[in-house]
């Protein structure tokens, strides 16, 4: 439970939270801290006076919120990232409230980290990460974690269509970008799709008929594409100058 004298520093005026820090700061307790941090009227000079206390930042919720916060010092929240946990920096790499430099700073720091997490934690990871893990995970290894990170609402479909165009992407991959409610829907996907070998042909051969007919066409002069795709093509063809053929009759 939260002690009432947070609620009251959070609420102090900007020249009595001055005076309340410089008077208790070498006593402040941590939920204290958390209150000037959190208090409206504080200021970059507040800030930096919590950071430098070795006590007060030994208090991980302190550093947390202090590199959460818009005012802290560049320098400051840059030192203390290298003290969070992987999970956090994720959220806070996200966190549009946070400095554009200090999340700049949050995915060096986690591109570095990243070799070391282990399945779960990638897979934890790629739900919610920034677009520089997203790029990471799209290409690990375990397809439970491209699943994952598939679903990311941070993917762009230009990230899609470097997994696809990507000769070393497994075919069980591409199926889960076939089979995807989302990006499956997108015209440049399923292009991208047919063009690649490794996409399991029955999954290739299922965006055909949504490919217009000049793209169509021009994969037939294709030497990548597989002659059972050449096959399905000059079928639909075949189908469509019959049909054709029969509303001029």
């Amino acid at each position: 439970m939260i002690p009432r004298a947070y609620h009251d520093i959070r609420r102090l005026p900007r020249a009595e939270l001055k005076d309340f820090l410089g008077e208790n700061l070498l006593t402040l307790a941590e939920e204290e801290a958390w209150a000037v941090i959190e208090n409206p009227y504080v200021t970059p000079a507040m800030l930096l006076a919590i950071a430098q206390s070795q006590r007060l930042a030994a208090y991980y919720s302190v550093r947390v919120r202090l590199v959460a916060h818009r005012q802290t010092p560049l320098a400051q929240s840059v030192k203390l990232i290298h003290y969070l946990y992987f999970f956090d920096l994720v959220r806070l790499s996200v966190d549009v409230t946070v400095p554009a430099p200090v999340r700049r700073a949050i995915e060096t720091q986690l591109l570095l980290r990243v070799d070391k997490l282990t399945l779960g934690e990638r897979i934890a990871s790629a739900r919610r990460c920034s677009s520089a893990l997203i790029k990471v995970f799209l290409a690990d290894p375990d397809v439970r974690v491209f699943e994952t990170v598939l679903a990311n609402q941070r993917v762009r479909e230009d990230d899609i269509l470097a997994v696809i165009a990507s000769r070393e992407t497994q075919s069980e991959k591409l199926q889960m970008i076939a089979d995807d409610q989302k990006w499956s829907y997108r015209y440049a996907v399923r292009k991208a799709l047919v063009l690649n070998p490794a996409t399991p042909r029955s999954a290739a051969a299922r965006q055909l008929r949504f490919l217009t007919a000049r793209d169509r066409r021009q994969l037939l002069q294709n030497p990548t594409i597989s002659t059972y795709l050449r096959r399905c093509i000059e079928r639909m063809h075949a189908k469509d100058f019959s049909a054709h053929v029969e509303r001029i009759e």
